[in-house]
């Protein structure tokens, strides 16, 4: 019993903390789209601190399944066969916590999906701004046996500077 109630603790826990990291992570898209560099190297230092606080309350979650469920494999059962193992007075309130928690992490998801995109687009920008300013063709510059640089196809000329290294 004692057991059910700390599970059903470390859940809730896990949710706080998989909130938290909702949290962080629309402010990491506001702040990408803001451009905000800063910002956002702080928030993202924020967010390695809830997960290793995450980490360090599944490890708990884990231990206590693994109590609960007694048979020493190794391995945590899934949430549909850890609810036949608690009391029937705990299985309502566990179900609920571990659906939450996997909610929770979905939409954790679709948000980490939605900022590496951001990224991508704005690594993409960076990466055609260089292109411009050096003046590098599509295919990009290549040297040649002697060591001069040659460009793989029509040859443009750069539209700032050309800067040779």
């Amino acid at each position: 019993m004692e057991t059910c109630a700390k599970l059903l603790s470390v859940m809730e826990t896990l949710i706080s903390h998989h909130r938290e990291l909702v949290a962080l992570e629309q402010d990491k898209i506001r702040l990408i789209v803001d451009q905000d560099w800063e910002h956002l190297e702080a928030v993202v230092e924020k967010s390695r601190t809830v997960l290793k606080n995450i980490e360090e309350v599944e490890k708990q979650r884990v231990r206590i399944v693994k109590t609960l469920d007694g048979k020493g494999t190794g391995t945590t059962p899934l949430l549909s066969e850890l609810t036949e193992m608690v009391p029937p007075e705990f299985r309502t309130d566990i179900l609920r916590a571990g659906e939450t928690l996997l909610s929770t992490m979905l939409e954790l998801k679709g948000l980490n999906r939605r900022s590496e995109q951001l990224i991508a687009g704005s690594l993409e920008v960076v990466d055609f701004t260089l292109s411009l300013l050096s003046g590098a063709s599509s295919k990009g510059r290549t040297y040649s046996g002697d060591g001069e640089e040659r460009s793989e196809g029509r040859e443009h000329p750069s539209l700032v500077f050309d800067v040779k290294a």
